[in-house]
């Protein structure tokens, strides 16, 4: 293994702690709309509108209905109104949550296929330094011999320097392989965690998508019993009709 590669190594392991840093802060970041993607933002600021339009309107219907006779037509368009308003709110909350789940999900793709990489990367590694080991090993048992042999016979002694040298560049490489190996099983270690946080982020979306489902079927049917209850009202408060009495 060369120094630039070594190098490069060094760079990617800087570039997964980074990536770990953002992903322990993505909830903090998926709350603030001026670092979502454009369209996610725009997204979020209808369903703010949305919301804000049927506060206003859900606040002021009891107090609108409230000087209306039962049976008066605008009683049920008032609440008509807020119902719809209530639609479109949720609808574009559910909008909002679909984009968030799919940018999640999206996110757990990516870091999943890093991960696959990494592991590759692992591998080869770690087979790396078991092969230098073993070159190694065997060098220095040879490197050994023949020095116990130049001891005896002087004229070994060029052969001896020069394996010593291949010895300790071949133990320089065993080094760095070793050095290499941990750092990669450290990335992989992060990216796991890292992927593991993003699948129970992504499910943690999902539910919250399921309870907004619930939420909105809860209202809608709260909106269609009060209009239900002011149609009892009109009926119960409405004046019989009169009787024609019957001649003789």
């Amino acid at each position: 293994m060369t120094w630039s590669r070594w190098a490069a190594l060094r760079a990617a392991a800087v570039a997964v702690v980074v990536m770990v840093a953002v992903a322990c802060a993505g909830r903090a970041f998926a709350q603030d709309p001026a670092r979502d993607p454009a369209p996610l933002a725009a997204l979020r600021q209808t369903a703010e509108k949305r919301a804000a339009d049927w506060e206003a309107l859900a606040r002021a219907l009891d107090a609108k209905i409230a000087r209306m006779l039962p049976c008066d037509p605008r009683v049920a368009e008032s609440i008509e109104e807020v119902s719809r308003s209530s639609e479109a709110r949720l609808a574009a909350l559910s909008e909002v949550m679909k984009a968030v789940v799919e940018q999640a999900a999206a996110d757990a793709g990516r870091i999943q296929l890093a991960l696959s990489a990494e592991d590759a990367n692992l591998r080869e590694a770690e087979l790396e330094r078991t092969e230098t080991l073993q070159e190694r090993v065997a060098l220095d048992a040879q490197l050994a011999d023949l020095t116990d042999s130049a001891r005896r016979r002087e004229s070994l002694e060029p052969a001896r320097k020069k394996l010593a040298e291949i010895a300790a560049m071949t133990a320089l490489r065993a080094t760095l392989a070793e050095q290499e190996a941990q750092l990669r099983a450290s990335l992989a270690l992060s990216l796991r965690d890292v992927f593991t946080a993003s699948q129970a982020r992504q499910k943690a979306l999902q539910d919250e998508q399921a309870v907004l489902a619930q939420e909105s079927s809860r209202w809608s049917e709260y909106y269609a019993a009060r209009r239900a209850r002011a149609q009892t009202e009109c009926t119960i408060t409405a004046p019989a009709p009169s009787r024609r009495k019957k001649k003789g």
